[in-house]
């Protein structure tokens, strides 16, 4: 006789969600170990951008990832609605991005 295992999938995470939706979900159960590696990696992601944009005397780089990184900081200590963390975070984070690519290009 075999026995077969089924997991139980919670509804909350189920694979009719979105992306989004399912990484604001996982936030709002962990909020506060996921806020403290989220601050931790763009801070630190959104300063390698400052660096390199300080190194090609670019002020408007600069000041453009000084923004997002900040305005991403303050949404997390702000303690704002789980969905506008998350998307802030991915806004810091890929606007970090672009601006890397920029300082590499310049």
């Amino acid at each position: 006789m075999q026995k077969h295992l089924y997991f139980i999938i919670p509804s909350t995470m189920k694979k009719d969600k979105t992306f989004i939706e399912r990484q604001v979900i996982y936030y709002e159960e962990n909020r506060f170990g996921a806020m403290t590696l989220m601050i931790t990696f763009q801070s630190c992601y959104g300063s390698v951008a400052s660096m390199l944009a300080l190194m090609q005397n670019s002020m408007v780089v600069l000041a453009l990832c000084t923004i997002v990184t900040m305005a991403s900081n303050a949404a997390f200590i702000a303690q704002c609605p789980a969905k506008w963390c998350v998307r802030m975070f991915g806004l810091s984070v890929i606007t970090n991005t672009i601006l890397l690519l920029i300082c590499f290009v310049m």
